[in-house]
Order: structure tokens, then sequence, then C-alpha cells
């Protein structure tokens, strides 16, 4: 199985490795930043009153991107 790796990347461009999964393919890696992405909203709701805003970037095992889901847009399906 494949190793994907998932950043954080805010609108400063900082990034922020979150955790990487052995996954059996693409499919499944963006089910996994979808899931990651909605947790991480409803923590920061609560804390702040506001969601994120950037990204959630998925990287092959070798480190290149692959995938991005943008976090307002997981923001407002949970909304």
């Amino acid at each position: 199985m494949p190793l994907y790796h998932f950043h954080l990347r805010t609108r400063d461009e900082a990034c922020h490795p979150t955790h990487s999964r052995m996954l059996p393919n693409l499919a499944a890696a963006l089910a996994e930043a979808q899931h990651a992405a909605r947790d991480m909203i409803r923590s920061r709701m609560r804390k702040m009153c506001s969601a994120p805003s950037g990204t959630l970037e998925i990287e092959d095992e070798k480190g290149r991107p692959i995938a991005r889901i943008l976090l307002a847009d997981v923001a407002q399906q949970i909304s």
C-alpha cells in the first residue's frame, strides 16, 4: 500500500505536516483528507468561532503533491 502525507498549508504559506498514512489508493487518501479537514474545522470553530483558511494537501510517498482540498469548501459542507 502506498504512503500518503497530509499537510496543512495556511494563508501565510506556512506548511504544517499533520500526519501520514498507508492507504490503498488516492480515493482513500482523499476521503482521509476530507475527514481530517472536517475534524480540524470543527475543533477550530469551537475555539475561535471561525473556520480555518488554507488547504489540506496530499503528497505521495516521494513527497510529490497529488491533491489539494480547500478548507473553505469543507467548512461550507459542514455548516
